[in-house]
């Protein structure tokens, strides 16, 4: 299956969303922040939406979502999120991500940036396809506890969150973040192709190769 993947920097700290076209398929991955400008974006890659999916339930991966649900309030798209991570969305998502941007020391991100949040339609595992595309959800803890990658075998492409950037990694300094968990993450994407193209949740591209190879 043919699968496209186009990026979009976004927010005070480069946070990248991508717009996949999977086959039929279009999806949102981690729409962090200024939902005009990611309409715009979409409208001009020409990718339709019907599923928004977040690697991990962090703030400056969210923000855009109460703009964008009410921009599609007609046609919702689906979010999809790991289960350990669903708690930083809806009712529980203020005080989560409160916490988590309080322990990093940066409360002014919080403050400037949270709006109620909805709640997940669909809750994610390990092993799980995302519908329609050959995407598959691997569960890599550490930056939190519901961290996720998407991997497609057949390109190969990893789109790695906060697992995995280039010349780094994801923090491990959060009230749910594992550093030992990070390492066992690190070492399960070292043994993927290391040909497979990286994108990552902040910062340009890479790939396993050059970022993991033993």
């Amino acid at each position: 299956m043919t699968s496209r993947v186009e990026r979009l920097r976004v927010g005070p700290i480069g946070e990248n969303v991508y717009a996949v076209q999977a086959g039929e398929i279009g999806f949102l991955v981690d729409p962090g922040d200024d939902a005009d400008s990611i309409l715009k974006f979409l409208s001009e890659k020409e990718i339709t939406v019907s599923l928004i999916v977040l690697t991990h339930g962090h703030l400056d991966h969210t923000a855009a979502l109460p703009a964008l649900m009410e921009k599609w309030k007609d046609k919702l798209p689906d979010i999809a999120v790991h289960s350990l991570d669903a708690r930083y969305l809806g009712a529980a998502g203020e005080e989560t991500n409160k916490l988590l941007f309080d322990a990093i020391k940066a409360p002014s991100f919080f403050a400037n940036f949270w709006k109620d949040l909805p709640e997940p339609t669909i809750l994610l595992a390990e092993g799980d396809l995302i519908p329609g595309t050959g995407y598959t959800v691997l569960h890599t803890p550490g930056h939190s506890a519901g961290s996720i990658c998407l991997y497609d075998r057949e390109s190969p492409i990893l789109i790695s969150g906060d697992t995995l950037f280039r010349d780094g990694v994801g923090r491990a300094d959060g009230p749910d973040a594992d550093p030992a968990a990070l390492q066992s993450s690190l070492a399960r994407l070292s043994r993927l192709p290391p040909e497979t193209i990286v994108y990552p949740g902040h910062g340009p591209r890479t790939t396993i190769g050059r970022e993991l190879s033993l």
